[in-house]
């Protein structure tokens, strides 16, 4: 009945919120006080299951009157804080009385205490510079959460345990909802995450883990604060430092603080967390960049933001950092291959931004290749050579768009040599490889511009001096493969050696090509067969050798192809070169036998496998049958009719001279077969189709070489028994 007359005359519920009504304030503290005595004194008698009934009804009866009281009584904007003082009251006094009931009494006070915080002023009007009273009024409910949390105690620990969680995160809720009303919109998200990194010192301080899984929430609401809202902000903060620029570093500083500080040393997902956050925070510095720098420069800002990850790694091995280089590495590759090769602005002086930008990158690259860190297995297959690969490829895309055309292959040269010359010096293999790949590039794309500029028939000009150098550098980079040197071992297994003195001598073959006229050609070959072999005697380098005889083999195709038939790529006529230039050409081949000689003797003890190891090992019987062939050859074409017997005659009897002179087998049956080739075109053509003075020379002249080696061979018969 006293229950029902408060509820009907007493709370006066018809009178306008917070207006004071003196019987209220006197008669309704008074009730609750009965009420809550006489749920004391219940507990003094005898325990049953229907007085712990009444003792609650009356218990409640008495908190039920008090919260009335203060929703009526109390201004708008203090009664988040009367609630929460009266929820700390009651638990406290369960606590000190032992009865545990009015425990969930504080859990009822406390939720009406948020609910009045986040309903109190909802428009706010009421403020104190620009920061609405709703946030202040809210702080003594944030501080009594946290107090329940900590003071709560009841027989039941799961009780006990799910109280402190919720009360700790009503708590931390209601400090994220104040700050989000309190503080200006660009600062939200740098107040969380301070909020965040305060809440994480305080778990490790206390040891309370829940707190560390209250920082982790609140740092991922302001990641999404700054993503959504921070990296939109245009606003300067101070000169020449955007507002974006300062909140967004702000909370990425503090996501790396949390990866380290928000969980405990044995938290099992200590890991995760720490990856969750630095990635995070990696992310938003990368889009921070996106939006800052330019878009020329933010290649490079990414590239230096990776290896200050790297460096970071690397001095207090964190391994996510690490992961997170690699990705930033790869982002900025495909960045740099995409928009800063077409980047056409300049920087101060006119320096090309492209330029700048890439070769910052390339410097980084070069610099993560060093310190990266990877697992020792890898590392031993060198995995970590991507970087200084990749770094190689961007400076040769950088050299094709910075450089003329012509100077591209000669950049490419130079670029090569330089790796080179640093993977010898530090012994690095990979930097060799790159060398080897940038030289090759170069002897490619000396076919598409470099041989085809300057005017035809100039000697000394753009082709000239932009092929040249490039071939000097292959050779000079052979030099250094010797067999001496055990830093390149790798690289001679792998026949590179082969490889750059064949660059070497097909860049001038073919500068020769395109250099010389068309019909002089081959005698320009024929001299570097010659300074082939001499470099492959002086130097004891077979490679010289095989490059001789391939040469050789060119060299003849040559003179047959358009010096005697006039068949040239260049030429669309029946032309037939001169018999001199054509001769000087088998005259310069020839005059290689001396060298072949001394390589025979001198690798003559060496054994042969197959025919080419038997070609190589005796280059004289090469060297002397392709000029003789084609000798022969152009005598049929070049001499008229009644003098091709004569010169055949007379070729036999000079090759037979030079067999005698040599003490060749080989030579000396040539000689032989080549007179006999002649008698037998003077039985079945000459003596019945040529006028009569060709007749008569060539029978007298034919007879005077066979009466010749008839002498040669009577006089020598010792001498060519023993060759026999």
């Amino acid at each position: 009945l006293a229950l029902y007359r408060v509820v009907a005359v007493n709370l006066h519920s018809e009178v306008p919120q917070y207006t004071h009504v003196r019987t209220r304030l006197i008669t309704l503290p008074i009730v609750a006080a009965a009420f809550y005595v006489t749920a004391k004194w219940a507990a003094t008698r005898e325990d049953n299951a229907n007085q712990r009934t009444f003792r609650g009804l009356f218990a409640f009866a008495g908190t039920v009157l008090i919260t009335a009281l203060i929703y009526y009584e109390v201004p708008e904007l203090w009664q988040p804080l009367a609630a929460i003082v009266f929820a700390m009251l009651l638990l406290e006094v369960g606590q000190q009385i032992g009865y545990p009931v009015l425990a969930w009494h504080t859990h009822l006070l406390g939720g009406l205490a948020v609910l009045a915080a986040v309903t109190a002023d909802p428009s706010g009007a009421q403020r104190w510079h620009d920061i609405p009273l709703h946030a202040f009024a809210a702080l003594p409910v944030v501080a009594g959460a946290y107090w329940i949390a900590r003071r709560i105690r009841v027989p039941n620990p799961a009780h006990v345990r799910l109280g402190r969680i919720a009360y700790s995160w009503a708590g931390t809720g209601m400090m994220v909802w104040v700050l989000n009303e309190a503080v200006p919109a660009p600062w939200i998200a740098v107040s969380w995450i301070i909020f965040a990194v305060v809440l994480a010192l305080v778990m490790r301080r206390i040891g309370y883990r829940q707190l560390g899984w209250q920082a982790n929430a609140v740092a991922a609401c302001s990641l999404v604060r700054a993503y959504t809202f921070n990296l939109e902000l245009e606003q300067p903060f101070w000169q020449g430092i955007s507002l974006r620029l300062v909140t967004i570093s702000l909370v990425a500083a503090g996501l790396y603080f949390l990866s380290r500080q928000s969980t405990t040393p044995d938290s099992e997902s200590r890991r995760a967390v720490s990856y969750l956050h630095t990635f995070a925070a990696t992310a938003l510095l990368a889009f921070l960049a996106w939006h800052e720098a330019p878009s020329g420069w933010l290649a490079a800002v990414w590239a230096v933001f990776a290896l200050v990850l790297a460096l970071v790694d690397r001095r207090f091995e964190l391994e996510d950092l690490g992961w997170q280089a690699h990705a930033l590495a790869a982002l900025t590759m495909v960045r740099s291959v995409t928009v800063n090769l077409y980047v056409t602005d300049t920087w101060r002086y006119g320096i090309s931004v492209r330029l700048l930008s890439l070769a910052i990158v390339a410097v980084v690259f070069y610099a993560l290749s060093r310190l990266i860190r990877m697992p020792e297995q890898l590392r031993e297959r060198e995995f970590h050579h991507i970087y200084s690969w990749a770094a190689s490829a961007l400076v040769s895309l950088l050299l094709w768009y910075e450089l003329q055309p012509l100077s591209v292959a000669v950049g490419w040269a130079v670029f090569g040599l330089v790796l080179f010359e640093y993977g010898l010096w530090r012994k690095t293999r990979q930097f060799r490889f790159q060398a080897y790949v940038a030289l090759a590039a170069s002897f490619g794309r000396i076919f598409f511009a470099n041989l085809t500029a300057g005017n035809p028939g100039e000697f000394w000009g753009l082709r000239l001096y932009t092929v040249l150098p490039i071939a000097l550098i292959f050779f000079f980079v052979y030099a250094q493969l010797g067999p001496e040197d055990q830093t390149a071992r790798d690289d001679r297994g792998l026949h590179f050696d082969m490889l750059l003195a064949y660059l070497g001598t097909g860049t001038v073959v073919a500068l020769l090509y395109f250099q010389f006229a068309n019909e002089w050609l081959v005698t320009a070959w024929a001299v570097v067969v010659f300074v082939l072999f001499g470099l492959a005697l002086w130097l004891d380098r077979p490679i010289f050798l095989h490059q001789a005889l391939l040469l050789t083999l060119g060299a003849c195709g040559r003179g047959v192809m358009h010096n005697l038939f006039g068949a040239s790529y260049f030429t669309g006529t029946d032309w037939i070169g001169r018999i001199s230039v054509l001769g000087s050409a088998i005259a310069v081949l020839l005059a290689c036998l001396p060298f072949a000689f001394r390589w025979r003797d001198r690798h003559k003890a060496q054994p042969s496998s197959n025919w080419i190891g038997a070609l190589v090992r005796q280059p004289e019987q090469f060297m002397f049958f392709a000029p003789v062939l084609l000798l022969t050859l152009m005598l049929a074409l070049k001499m008229r009719a009644g003098m091709v017997t004569v010169s055949w005659g007379l070729e036999g009897v000079l090759i037979i001279l030079l067999a005698l002179a040599v003490k060749e087998r080989s030579f000396r049956l040539t000689g032989l077969v080549l007179l006999l080739l002649c008698v037998g075109k003077v039985l079945v053509r000459d003596a019945w189709g040529l006028q009569a003075r060709d007749r008569y020379i060539t029978f007298i002249i034919l007879g005077m070489a066979l009466l010749l080696v008839s002498f040669l061979y009577s006089k020598y018969r010792e001498a060519i028994r023993q060759f026999l």
